[in-house]
């Protein structure tokens, strides 16, 4: 088996169909604690990764640092709400609280001007 076939399959696990990181430059996070109680037990996050810079937030959930083979990105992108939306008070009841992109393996930080950010 090529190194090459070996890192895609990586790819894959951690990140989905795309095999690429989901892009944001601000993730809200939930941790989903049933997970820790299986066994092997795993760290899980329900993660809103939102990309202001394309006005969208994709919907993630992390299991011990991956998506699973089977995660579609693209399926689970959506238009940000607008700032007065009562989307944003609906995830902080639910849970949700600003966390750093840089803490998922399976995001990637963007970098974007501080008047394009929508505050949660």
């Amino acid at each position: 088996m090529s190194t090459e076939l070996k890192i895609a399959k990586t790819d894959r696990k951690k990140y989905g169909v795309s095999g690429k990181p989901v892009v944001a430059d601000r993730v809200l996070v939930k941790k989903m604690g049933h997970f820790a109680s299986q066994t092997p037990p795993q760290q899980a996050f329900a993660l809103l990764a939102i990309n202001t810079k394309a006005g969208t937030y994709t919907s993630v959930n992390q299991y011990d640092g991956c998506t699973g083979t089977g995660y579609n990105a693209e399926g689970m992108t959506h238009p940000l709400p607008d700032a007065k939306s009562d989307k944003w008070k609906k995830w902080r009841k639910a849970g949700y609280v600003e966390g750093n992109v840089s803490d998922f393996p399976v995001l990637q930080s963007v970098q974007v001007a501080k008047q394009q950010k929508v505050n949660a």
